[in-house]
């Protein structure tokens, strides 16, 4: 459990991320107090003074709230445990579309606070837009941990094709029936697109 240090915790069994007793927001915090906590000043501190003057500092909330956000975290296995949980979700939901077969990578980095999840997969090059818009809908939907999605679309040989970024809440906007009609005009522009090399 979390009280003065952020321990490693063991992965729990695995359930969807839907499911956790946490959200987004509970996450970011505890993974932005378990930075908090390596900041030298802060380990000058007792440690009793601790979390409560980062609860204060950084959250403006008292130190008993932030132990209680902790505390639920470390109940569904702390950062990888939850990492793990949201990753597996994620292969799930995305398994059980077309793309079963074509995904090469699913990660969900939780490094920074700022939680970016990772999905490469073989792309029908004259589709993307459309397949990078049911990807990120069944992604966002999957996952509740992830702040940022990062698509990456590859060809058969493994040579980039394009690749860009998508907040978490766009992915709400996408209508999954709509897709094949907006897929390329309006759904592309709730991408951040870093590179398209397609021609």
């Amino acid at each position: 459990m979390i009280r003065l240090v952020v321990a490693a915790a063991a992965i729990l069994a695995a359930v969807p991320a839907f499911a956790l007793g946490i959200d987004r927001d509970d996450f970011k915090t505890y993974l932005e107090t378990r930075d908090a906590l390596k900041d030298e000043r802060v380990q000058k501190m007792p440690e009793a003074q601790r979390i409560p003057k980062i609860a204060s500092v950084n959250f403006k909330m008292k130190g008993d709230q932030l132990q209680r956000i902790l505390d639920k975290v470390e109940a569904e296995g702390g950062e990888k445990g939850v990492a793990q949980k949201s990753q597996e979700a994620l292969q799930g939901a995305l398994s059980a579309t077309s793309f079963k077969d074509k995904l090469k990578e699913v990660k969900v980095d939780t490094g920074s606070p700022h939680v970016v999840t990772y999905i490469k997969w073989v792309a029908d090059e004259a589709n993307v837009e459309a397949e990078a818009a049911l990807l990120a809908l069944k992604a966002g939907a999957a996952d509740k941990v992830t702040s940022t999605f990062f698509l990456w679309a590859v060809d058969a040989a493994g040579n980039d094709l394009w690749r860009a970024k998508i907040g978490a809440d766009r992915t709400q906007r996408i209508k999954e029936d709509r897709i094949a009609d907006w897929a390329k005009t309006r759904y592309v522009r709730l991408f951040e697109i870093d590179k398209d090399n397609r021609g």
